[in-house]
């Protein structure tokens, strides 16, 4: 530009002294597209005519088509009074137009203006002058009117029937982004002149900081900023020219995804995918702050009919409730409409500050414990109770109802604080009993109970002793005195929540309940439940009603253990998988009755609520490990040395007699240990930072190397040994890379392996086979000998080998160095992933060997290429990141960002110092920050966001079964909360969020800035 404004200049003998030239829109954000206008606008010192020439000069010379093309296509309507206005306007006139005529979208257009030719100062102060009119509008005007031009700009695209693919224009597009931040900061730049800014990425960083958008938030605008932008480039590109909406012809859209890098089948559809959730999530955040008081109406019903509604009830019924009491709750049961009226609640005053609770309801399975647990979570005792339910209608009986069966419910309950309650409260009983049968009407019973629990666990919590009372409890089974229904009787000790935890338990059991009586006296309380199995039918089957009293004494203790477990919906869902098992094994009243102990419940506890993949592994497992495991607690205490790994497997494969026998102790022996190695971290054993990563790895390297034993002797018995074209023996060594390598296993970790052999030659069996093809089956040996039960869980990956899954399984060493070496055909990334190389099996010497060869190939001297890095790192994100969410491994400041940061340095400066060649990615940090390259405040939070990170992962990976699925759920939801549960944050959820925020934060940084 300024090239251009000299050669205009001296084409009109004008000098550009009081001339100058503001970048405006993607120019003055320095955020230009591959075909890009440009948007500029003219000012001048004074009133002078001759500056008009020169900027129609500076036009010309920037548009004008010659042999070699042009230069821009300029856009000059931003100016005063648009292509109407004249070309170059002074400041003077200028600021007189922002007074006084200016629109709101101009003063808008000025937040991106950046002087870029000519006249520097005093385009400067042009905008320092501008700065208190571009600021002066108030929030709520702004916010109208940034909407409403947003809103013209949709409909303006609709009646062109582009609704779908517009990246640029849409909804959910670059300009939600761009008009989102520009009116944050017309509404706060005043009062919190930080938050300005040219560039939308730094704006939006900079509202982050001041709390104007969450954390959440801005992942979710600047990620998909970046991700629309880059659709944008691809598209320019492909078609060379100003486009900015998605193809709809399958084939462009395959040609687009390869463009941006997605790979494997269905790309052009998982490019859809990926930009249906960046839009879906960006429209979100832009609805929440443009329209943030969206409501919609609930439709209500009134129509009673008091002897349709008795039709369905009980004889007992007309017995217990009297004639008022009855027209009232037919007239509470008219007003149900599903799906927006699910329940009525009905609140009276008694005396003493108790009160009369009528619940009217669709009837749902499990629905009774629901209303109890509501009780216990707002602060209320229930005295006394009567509960029917609907019968079926009769089949010849003419209805004018729904002919859903509803339920009647009727308690009397009273504040367990001394304060008397309002009546208020029960308005929000009444909304918190709809939302949990929302989820029943869906059939998520799990759901429902899980949020209801996420309530109830702060309660049982401060209420709860270090060592828990199991009380007695007595059960009753009779199947004489009704005719249709089982009668079950129960009388124990009250303790908290023990109707709701009694309620569950049935629910959980598939029982149905038809009508309950509930009474207490003292410290006792006496329940009678009337029940169905979930076929309506009496329960009488002798293996059915041993089940029922087992499932209720269990469920009775277990769930008042349920706030110890980091997740009780979890532990209550395995827990019906556990009891299903145990009432299957042979023994089950002997395990009854261990099972009954505090402690073995506890641990119990713990570890159904841990991990849906553990519990699915032991599952898989013989029945009879479990109770070892979790009545002694003295060897779980206690860490098995290498060597005594090594000598235990041993000693196990010895006692074989053949190998595929052999394979089959080896796997059973991995699930085995590992589960162990898991309960130990789990139940806290492992209180060593770095611990269960080194168990876990010590496990790993056993069993590789005893499954390469095994197959070593299983191809040699048949082919002989493997040797050198000199007829001298072939040595081989397994190496791990990634995790394994630098001795940083966690829970699902997958193992990352390279098989190199010393060169090709023949065996010297009977069966002679090549050297290179003994170690092919060596190699596929080695993954059908290792059994992963699920992906990602102790499964073997041999991807970061010479040319991935389409190179050979072994590789040679020759083969090694051609690849490696400095001009081979690796990628930067994959000699960077030989910074965690390590021998774990095989000949030693020559192990050693490849690690010098490595250091040749890796520790050159020459910088670390920051811009491979960070290209591999914005296609990570690009590919592996959900929109809108967190991925605690990939996302900008996770893991790899610590790790990559860290293997950069080491890179970089390892040449010099072989000190710094370690693949442990901490002691790597530790040695960095020795010698000097880390500076303290740089290592000591990059050290601790790497502890959270690893300890966000591993718990992760527990939740999920799987070791790349690393997303952080939303921090409003119950997978949430349970993730801070699980990593010791109690009920802090909030500072959970604020850590995992704060330490990417600073990740992001640190790597910014010590990698250039």
């Amino acid at each position: 530009m300024q090239a251009g404004l000299t050669i205009a200049a001296r084409h009109t003998h004008i000098s550009p002294t009081g001339f100058t030239v503001l970048g405006m829109g993607k120019l003055g954000g320095e955020e230009l597209n591959y075909s890009s206008d440009i948007d500029l606008l003219f000012l001048s010192a004074g009133a002078d005519t001759r500056y008009q020439r020169l900027g129609k000069r500076l036009i010309d010379v920037l548009t004008r088509v010659t042999a070699e093309g042009f230069l821009y296509r300029v856009d000059m309507r931003l100016r005063p009074w648009g292509q109407a206005g004249a070309l170059v306007t002074s400041v003077v006139a200028h600021l007189t137009y922002l007074n006084r005529d200016a629109q709101l979208w101009e003063k808008q257009a000025l937040l991106k203006a950046r002087p870029i030719a000519g006249d520097m100062a005093l385009g400067e102060s042009f905008l320092a002058q501008a700065e208190p009119i571009i600021f002066a509008t108030d929030a709520a005007t702004v916010q109208a009117d940034v909407r409403a031009m947003k809103t013209r700009i949709e409909s303006h695209l609709r009646k062109k029937g582009r609704g779908w693919g517009e990246v640029k224009l849409g909804a959910g597009s670059i300009r939600d982004i761009e008009f989102l931040a520009q009116y944050l900061q017309l509404a706060h730049g005043d009062s919190h002149p930080q938050v300005r800014g040219r560039n939308t990425l730094q704006a939006l960083a900079r509202l982050a900081t001041h709390g104007f958008i969450t954390a959440d938030e801005h992942r979710v605008l600047s990620e998909g900023y970046t991700f629309l932008r880059s659709v944008e480039h691809w598209l320019q590109m492909m078609h060379n020219r100003q486009t900015h909406t998605l193809p709809t012809d399958p084939h462009e859209l395959t040609h687009l995804a390869q463009r941006l890098g997605f790979s494997g089948e269905n790309i052009g559809e998982n490019l859809v995918e990926r930009y249906s959730r960046h839009t879906a999530a960006i429209r979100a955040v832009y609805r929440h702050h443009f329209f943030p008081d969206d409501e919609t109406d609930v439709p209500k019903n009134t129509s009673p009919v008091v002897q349709k509604h008795l039709a369905r009830l009980a004889p007992a019924y007309a017995t217990v409730f009297t004639e008022a009491d009855i027209i009232r709750h037919a007239a509470l049961a008219a007003k149900l409409s599903p799906p927006d009226r699910l329940a009525v609640v009905d609140a009276q005053p008694l005396t003493e500050g108790r009160w009369q609770i009528t619940v009217v309801a669709y009837d749902y399975q499990g629905e009774l414990s629901l209303i109890c647990g509501l009780f216990f979570a707002h602060g209320f005792n229930i005295h006394t109770g009567h509960v029917f339910t609907y019968r079926p209608p009769a089949n010849r009986t003419p209805r004018t109802d729904d002919g859903r069966r509803k339920i009647v419910d009727v308690f009397v309950v009273s504040p367990t604080a001394d304060a008397p309650a309002a009546e208020s409260l029960w308005e929000a009983y009444a909304d918190d009993l709809q939302s949990l049968l929302r989820e029943l009407e869906s059939d998520n019973q799990t759901g429902a109970q899980g949020k209801l629990i996420a309530r109830l666990g702060n309660l049982y919590h401060q209420a709860r002793s270090d060592v828990p009372t199991v009380y007695p409890i007595d059960i009753d089974i009779d199947n004489t005195g009704e005719p249709q229904r089982t009668i079950l009787r129960i009388d124990t000790v009250d303790t908290l929540g023990f109707l709701y935890e009694l309620t569950n338990a049935l629910a959980l059991a598939g029982v149905h309940i038809t009508r309950v009586f509930i009474g207490t006296a003292g410290n006792r309380v006496s329940d009678e439940l009337h029940i169905t199995d979930a076929d309506g039918k009496k329960i009488t089957h002798p293996d059915r009603l041993r089940e029922l009293r087992a499932t209720i004494v269990l469920t009775k203790h277990f769930t008042h253990l349920l706030p110890r477990s980091p997740n009780p919906t979890a532990a209550l869902m395995h827990f019906q998988q556990f009891l299903s098992r145990l009432f299957d094994h042979p023994g089950w009243t002997d395990e009854l009755v261990s099972l009954e102990q505090p402690r073995v419940l506890a641990a119990l506890a713990q570890l159904l609520g841990v991990s849906d993949f553990l519990w699915t592994d032991f599952l898989r497992m013989q029945y009879e490990n479990l109770f070892p495991v979790l009545r002694n607690s003295a060897e779980l205490a206690t860490r098995k040395s290498k060597d005594a790994l090594q000598a235990e497997l041993s000693s196990l494969l010895m006692a074989e007699p053949d190998d595929e026998a052999r394979i089959s102790a080896l796997n059973a022996f991995k699930d085995r240990e590992m589960f162990r190695i898991d309960m130990r971290h789990i139940l806290r054993y492992i209180t060593v930072s770095g611990q269960f990563s080194a168990e876990l790895t010590e496990l790993a390297e056993v069993v590789v190397s005893a499954a390469f034993s095994l197959g070593w002797d299983t191809l040699t018995a048949r082919h002989g040994h493997p040797l050198l074209a000199d007829g001298s023996p072939c040595p081989v060594s397994i190496c791990a890379l990634g995790k394994c390598g630098g001795r940083e296993l966690g829970f699902a970790s997958d193992i990352e392996l390279m098989v190199l052999y010393a060169g090709n030659g023949h065996t010297d069996g009977a069966a002679r086979i090549s050297t290179a093809e003994f170690f092919e089956r060596l190699v596929q040996y080695l993954l059908n000998a290792i059994r992963a039960k699920r992906a990602g869980i102790f499964e073997l990956d041999l991807r970061l080998r010479p040319y991935g899954n389409s190179g050979a399984m072994a590789v040679s060493f020759e083969a090694f160095e051609r690849y490696y070496a400095p001009h081979g055909e690796a990628w930067a990334y994959e000699r960077q992933s030989l910074v965690k190389l390590r021998p774990i099996a095989g000949d030693a010497a020559f192990g050693e060997k490849i690690v010098s060869r490595r250091d040749a190939f890796v520790y050159t001297g020459d910088p670390f290429d920051v811009a491979a890095m960070r290209g591999m790192r914005e296609r990570q994100v690009r590919h592996w990141v959900v929109p809108g969410t967190v991925n605690a491994k990939l996302s900008p400041g996770g893991l790899v960002d610590v790790e990559y940061l860290v293997q950069g340095l080491q890179i970089e400066h390892g040449a010099t110092n072989p000190y710094l060649r370690t693949t442990n990615t901490r002691e790597a940090m530790s040695r960095l920050a020795e010698v000097g390259l880390l500076r303290h405040d740089d290592f000591e939070p990059l050290l601790a966001a790497h502890k959270f990170l690893r300890r966000l992962i591993n718990a992760l990976r527990m939740v999920h079964g799987n070791a790349r699925d690393l997303t952080v759920p939303p921090a409003d939801s119950e997978e949430f909360a349970f993730l801070a549960r699980r990593l010791h944050y109690g009920d802090d959820v909030a500072q959970l969020q604020a850590d995992l925020s704060a330490h990417m934060q600073h990740v992001q940084e640190i790597n910014a800035r010590l990698l250039k």
